[in-house]
């Protein structure tokens, strides 16, 4: 593992303000995956807008764990059908194209 890619939860907890006992309530919940490196608990940097956003809504909407999950699979869900809908509408730019 590369240390660049990834931040200490206890770095990113002291920075926002969290307890880090959210942060793995977020990780048993499936919204973002929490890895070991170094006998040290990590986040990807890439899950890192995910983790910035749950923690925004936990703390301005005081919304619980349970409803951060339904949250993000809502999301998860429009994300996959905006790609769905982008491919589609390519395949109809290219059916267009050969007429």
């Amino acid at each position: 593992m590369n240390s660049e890619m990834y931040i200490s939860i206890k770095t990113f907890c002291k920075i926002n303000r969290v307890d880090e006992s959210f942060v793995q309530v977020l990780n048993e919940y499936d919204i973002l995956t929490i890895e070991k490196q170094n006998k040290e608990a990590v986040v990807a940097l890439e899950a890192l807008p995910i983790l910035e956003k749950m923690v925004r809504l936990h703390k301005e909407l005081d919304i619980n764990p349970e409803g951060l999950h339904a949250i993000h699979q809502l999301l998860q869900q429009i994300y996959t059908l905006e790609q769905e809908v982008e491919l589609l509408q390519r395949k109809l730019r290219n059916l267009d194209f050969y007429r």
